[in-house]
């Protein structure tokens, strides 16, 4: 190792480390900036992603995300070099976007294209970067690269409405009577029942449900034939999740996957329906009961009643890049194309380092020592 990354990983294992009651003043932004000082060429992107990824573990969220900039960055100059693969094209592509560089993702883009990038997956890049750009307006349209064949009827249920969109927070909003005037009602993991149709919070509707793989596989190991009367649409992230139902309702489709774009990680939940039922043009999306993880570990609407806490910090080392999340939706929020309560206006007011000072405090090292 360099002298510069060994004084980096010095530092943060001496913060890490340390047997005391709590921080000592100035710990954590010494740890930010030894990462901040390190040059982009020290690394592999995926060491970067690693490097990340332990901050991350150690509960630094801000020196975390000084590092995971580094591996964009280094995204980049991969792809600056002569005889790039697609690959490391796809991965420049995502980095500019994400870094809000949109002409210089288009040209990324271009490359990808001549390097034999596949229609739908060209076609789709090209729709997100729109998105992203705040240009989905005319001829760039979701339908074109979708590989589900419901989409269609799913779209005709889509275009032109206001959606609302309710997550699982236990706010203290009675967002109901609103909620349930919207002309969709999309929530997360419904199955049956009165959990999720709280009149006074969340609404009694379900239109449309989106189901992850462990949501899915829970659903269809009961009868889930009341369950999709009930539903207009069920959405599942990804084969596996269809798999599950055995025989497959009618009114089940699985979403086109954007994780090939990705830089080695999933959506949330979130992120992942609000960008399916753009492709179909919806006239508004309203976000409710979202915080973006802020408020998981207090509530208990992220997890089943009586269960033990669930560690979401393991989540977002494992798959869920909160950074990641949260610049999309933002973006999606500043371009106009999602608004929200109070609450999740609130959380996208807040910018990414004042989202992560408080992501730290949910989770990460606050005042106190790590181990």
């Amino acid at each position: 190792m360099t002298e510069s990354l060994q004084d980096f990983w010095r530092e943060l294992l001496d913060v890490s480390a340390a047997h005391c009651s709590e921080l000592a003043a100035g710990a954590s932004e010494r740890v930010e900036a030894c990462a901040d000082s390190l040059d982009i060429s020290l690394l592999p992107v995926s060491g970067w992603l690693d490097l990340f990824r332990f901050c991350i573990g150690l509960g630094l969220f801000q020196s975390a995300a000084t590092l995971r900039d580094k591996a964009l960055l280094r995204m980049i100059q991969d792809a600056s070099s002569p005889g790039a693969s697609l690959s490391e094209l796809t991965m420049a592509c995502y980095a500019s976007l994400e870094l809000g560089e949109s002409h210089r993702a288009a040209e990324w883009l271009g490359k990808m294209e001549s390097s034999g990038c596949s229609a739908q997956r060209f076609s789709q890049a090209r729709w997100f970067s729109a998105l992203m750009s705040g240009a989905n307006e005319g001829g760039v349209d979701g339908l074109a690269w979708g590989s589900s064949l419901a989409d269609p009827g799913f779209g005709n249920l889509i275009r032109g409405r206001r959606i609302a969109v309710v997550g699982p927070v236990a706010l203290e909003m009675e967002s109901g009577p609103d909620i349930d005037g919207y002309d969709v009602v999309v929530k997360f993991g419904y199955r049956g029942g009165e959990r999720g149709r709280d009149p006074r919070f969340q609404g009694k509707r379900v239109d449309v449900s989106y189901y992850n793989n462990t949501q899915a596989e829970t659903l269809a190991g009961a009868d889930f034939s009341p369950v999709f009367s009930e539903l207009r649409w069920g959405v599942c992230h990804n084969r596996k999740g269809c798999s599950f139902f055995r025989p497959a309702p009618d009114n089940l489709r699985q979403l086109t996957s954007l994780q090939w774009f990705l830089p080695d990680t999933h959506l949330n939940a979130g992120p992942n329906a609000l960008l399916d039922l753009l492709r179909f043009r919806p006239s508004a999306i309203h976000v409710f009961n979202t915080d973006l993880m802020l408020s998981s570990g207090r509530f208990a609407g992220y997890r089943e009643k009586g269960n033990e806490e669930t560690d979401y910090t393991r989540s977002f080392i494992k798959t869920h890049d909160p950074v990641l999340q949260y610049r999309i939706m933002h973006r999606l929020w500043s371009n106009g194309f999602i608004k929200g309560d109070a609450r999740f206006e609130y959380v996208m007011a807040l910018g990414l380092e004042g989202y992560l000072a408080e992501l730290q405090k949910a989770y990460g090292a606050v005042n106190r020592a790590l181990f």
